[in-house]
């Protein structure tokens, strides 16, 4: 597993983990080391890769698999990193990171949704109006002791960084009206016009719901891309998570959603603070106009990226739990009804009956004549 990234000195660098089974059967993941990049093209990762396998005396030919990102310089079919890997080893899998397809589906989800988009929009503006100014940054945190709620800093919501979003929108929605009022303030002394145009923008009735909609839908999204990354998952497992998380996002959008009753429950205090106006037509119409459409989308994008489990959940066949003991009837006929990766890799093509084989023959000798 590798992926490449910039650090703080603008140097590219690629983070590697291996992956591998020890003595007594367990599955074992280290990171190993973090190479420095001359450039990022397909070729120079790979030769990279190739080169520090070599140095570690790992044997390249014996590699069954491989996880990056679906960027093109990884996931090309012809010159990505993982084409040129299985020139050398051509029966190792390549496997394109699910968290990574997660976020993809989250991200493009809300930059389909106006109103979920504009709402990421103002996350992103108000962690920078928080995070270069140390002064700032005290000044929300003073507010947050005067109102006795959590000393929250504002989490930078990132594209590229699971379960950032997720983070950022709890942050935002326990410190609501702390940040409002401190926004507020700020203003008041400093007439600093992105103070008051992030105070307004978080005033809308419309940004407060979307926040409640998102602490509802992202944490079941962040609980599925958690049960992904942990290290010995059942990869039988990983359609039953998804078909689950889907389950779940249907559940956001029934009128008495779990997300809604919380933000009726929480109207009065909120209404106090930000003179934001709520009522049960404003937040139908969002449902109608906002949530929904988005949770659709958003069930399209995970549903199109995890269509077809079929190949990964095969390779349970090879978890030794569920193998029958060697002395058992069963041992012998052991994964015949079941899917195994050879089947669905290489399915064996259909047997062709003597008719067929005359039919076929006697169509060809009818297109032969036909052309002479």
């Amino acid at each position: 597993m590798a992926d490449e990234c910039t650090d703080v000195t603008t140097t590219e660098e690629l983070s590697i983990f291996f992956r591998w089974v020890n003595m007594d059967g367990q599955p074992v993941e280290h990171f190993l080391d973090i190479v420095p990049l001359k450039a990022t093209d397909a070729k120079t990762i790979y030769s990279a890769l190739v080169e520090f396998m070599k140095d570690k005396n790992i044997q390249i030919s014996k590699l069954v698999g491989m996880g990056f990102d679906g960027a093109a310089t990884f996931s090309g079919k012809h010159n990505g990193v993982q084409s040129l890997l299985k020139k050398i080893s051509p029966h190792a899998l390549f496997v394109h990171c699910h968290c990574h397809l997660l976020q993809l589906a989250c991200v493009q989800a809300a930059n389909a949704t106006s109103g979920i988009k504009h709402v990421y929009i103002t996350l992103t503006t108000l962690w920078k109006f928080f995070h270069y100014s140390p002064k700032r940054a005290e000044s929300l945190k003073a507010v947050q002791q005067v109102l006795d709620l959590p000393e929250l800093k504002v989490v930078k919501p990132s594209d590229t960084r699971w379960l950032s979003h997720e983070r950022c929108v709890k942050a935002v929605k326990a410190s609501y009206s702390a940040i409002v009022t401190a926004l507020n303030n700020i203003y008041e002394q400093t007439h600093a016009p992105e103070a008051l145009g992030i105070s307004k923008a978080l005033c809308r009735p419309s940004t407060l719901v979307a926040i409640y909609l998102l602490d509802y839908v992202l944490p079941q999204v962040a609980k599925l891309s958690r049960a992904l990354q942990t290290e010995r998952i059942d990869l039988t497992a990983i359609t039953p998570l998804v078909d689950a998380t889907l389950n779940t996002l249907d559940d956001a959008m029934l009128p008495a959603a779990n997300w809604v009753l919380e933000l009726m429950d929480a109207k009065n205090e909120i209404e106090e603070v930000t003179d934001i106006t709520l009522t049960t037509e404003s937040i139908a119409t969002f449902q109608g106009q906002v949530a929904e459409p988005f949770i659709r989308m958003l069930k399209a994008n995970i549903s199109s990226r995890f269509i077809s489990q079929d190949i990964v959940s095969s390779f349970g066949i090879f978890d030794p739990k569920k193998v029958p003991a060697a002395d058992s009837s069963d041992f012998h006929t052991y994964g015949e009804d079941l899917n195994t990766p050879k089947k669905l890799l290489f399915p064996a093509k259909p047997e062709r009956s003597g008719k067929h084989f005359e039919a076929t023959y006697r169509r060809s000798r009818k297109v032969t004549c036909t052309c002479s």
